[in-house]
């Protein structure tokens, strides 16, 4: 049956329906009948609803086909609804199948992005690196022989006065033997410099008495330090001290050293090496109250944090630094309650630090370290290949940096600078609505945001020179407290890690005044 017999079909029904209707107005109908003719008006309206889209949907089809000069019949256009079907399900498999291929590839991309970072594109310090790269030399290879080449002005170690009487080499018979040798009248010189180690012992005695009435015993005061039976005198101590906190130098290490080059006669116990970063502490109290003072007067202050690790809890070191203090502080936790009671919380000038937004409530103004800025973009660089914001911004920012160390920047050029940093913003920005990023790596994306929202912040070293660009000076200065945690491992308890910042605040800023390490240690355990 073709679609117009179909049709004819249906009108002769309908036709005949109209005048069911009439009978059941007129109440001729009984209830069966009128049951039955409802079921059958819902298949014919049913029936009517499939033939009116069986005919909008292949009214063109079979008015300008060729082969079905007579109009297709019902079987070829049951025939063609199953092939649209058979259709319809292919796309919808070809949609999710594809939909499964771009969640693999972005996953792909995700996982290299993570294979990929290292200490050039990230904050992964190039010693957690498993495959370090090959440091590359720029230097072109001469052929020449390490060491001082002829004609070039050499760089003799001083000499020091002689603490003995000097020895005289006799002459060897040869030359004296030669009437062919005379004296120049010049003496050749040359000096060894040892170190000579020697154990000094003082012993302190005084008379003790005894109260005929009370039985109290009484005796001279003993000197400041002199407390038990035996003790030990400020250079062992500072030489322990130093050897454990500032050399990193195990315990165990430090007692066997010492032991050695006193002839096994000093021997040093654990609990003793251990007890100098307490004592240390409580003894430089007032050095680092100054070291806090001339910090919150510095025109900047470099901070940071690293992790440290306490009896398998994750704890906080927050360095506050300028290019002549250090002080570092031992925190629980990092954000609000970690810059308690550190100078950031009084400060009232610049600060330096990594993008942490804790640090905006504080200070009056802001310089973000852009050492990790360079990194975040080179990793953009690496995984957004189509995109050209990032290569534009890394070599800007280089630029910029370099410009800033090698020469005085007028008001015009740094409106100019100011200018093209927005440009590329703009450009970036752009390039994203062009490329959008995958679900797995935003991060060049957030970059973008955070450079735009944080423009000043990152641009304020232009305007004032004493102020640096990165946050480097932080990083270095946490490196030491790292290398510490690599040496314990672990700490047993919080105050061993407050000694240790404690410790460390003092002895980082006599480094960089140039004071004597050894001298000012001493100083600190002498009695007086």
């Amino acid at each position: 049956m073709t679609l117009p017999e179909a049709y004819q079909r249906l009108r002769r029904e309908a036709i005949s329906l109209r005048r069911e209707n009439a009978k059941l107005k007129d109440g001729t109908y009984t209830d069966p009948e009128k049951a039955a003719h409802e079921e059958k008006i819902r298949k014919l309206n049913l029936e009517n609803k499939n033939l009116v889209r069986m005919s909008r949907k292949y009214r063109d089809l079979w008015r300008h086909a060729l082969d079905f000069p007579r109009g297709p019949s019902i079987d070829d256009l049951i025939r063609i609804e199953d092939l649209e079907n058979e259709n319809t399900v292919l796309r919808e498999e070809n949609t999710a199948l594809k939909k499964q291929l771009q969640d693999a590839l972005d996953t792909i991309a995700k996982l290299k992005a993570q294979m990929n970072r290292d200490h050039e594109n990230s904050s992964i310090p190039s010693s957690k690196e498993r495959f370090p790269k090959k440091i590359r030399n720029s230097r072109i290879k001469t052929g020449r022989v390490p060491g001082g080449q002829p004609g070039h002005h050499g760089h003799p170690r001083p000499h020091m006065e002689p603490t003995v009487p000097p020895v005289m080499i006799p002459v060897p018979q040869d030359i004296l033997n030669d009437p062919d040798y005379y004296l120049t009248g010049k003496i050749i010189r040359k000096q060894v410099a040892d170190i000579e180690f020697h154990v000094s012992v003082t012993e302190y005695q005084t008379p003790e008495y005894r109260s005929r009435s009370t039985g109290k015993r009484g005796h001279a005061p003993f000197p400041d330090g002199v407390v038990n039976e035996f003790n030990y005198g400020e250079n062992t101590k500072a030489l322990a001290f130093l050897l454990n906190n500032y050399c990193d130098v195990s315990i165990e290490k430090t007692a066997e050293l010492i032991s050695g080059l006193s002839d096994e006669r000093i021997t040093l116990s654990k609990g003793m090496v251990n007890s100098l970063s307490r004592q240390f502490s409580c003894r430089s109290a007032a050095d680092r109250d100054r070291i806090y003072r001339r910090l919150l007067t510095a025109p900047a202050m470099y901070s940071d944090a690293t992790p440290g690790r306490v009896n398998g809890r994750t704890v906080q070191v927050i360095l506050c630094a300028n290019e002549d203090e250090m002080l570092y502080f031992f925190r629980e936790h990092k954000g609000f309650e970690g810059l308690k009671g550190t100078p950031v919380e009084e400060y009232q000038q610049t600060l330096v630090h990594d993008h942490d937004t804790t640090y905006y409530n504080f200070g009056a103004a802001h310089q973000e370290c852009l050492a990790h800025v360079l990194r975040y973009l080179q990793d953009s660089i690496d995984n957004e290949p189509l995109l050209q914001w990032n290569k534009k911004m890394k070599a800007f920012l280089s630029n910029i940096i370099h410009r800033r160390k090698t020469e005085d920047l007028s008001e015009a050029e740094i409106l100019e600078i100011e200018s093209e940093y927005s440009s590329i913003i703009r450009e970036g920005t752009a390039e994203y609505r062009e490329h959008p990023p995958n679900r797995y790596y935003p991060d060049g994306l957030n970059l973008l945001k955070r450079l735009h929202e944080y423009r000043d912040s990152h641009l304020m070293f232009i305007r004032h020179p004493e102020i640096q660009p990165t946050n480097n000076l932080s990083e270095r200065a946490l490196r030491k407290f790292k290398r510490k945690q690599h040496q314990a491992v672990a700490f047993r308890s919080n105050q061993s890690v407050e000694y240790l910042c404690d410790c460390m605040s003092v002895i980082e800023t006599n480094r960089l005044y140039n004071t004597n390490i050894y001298k000012s240690t001493r100083q600190v355990f002498s009695p007086g």
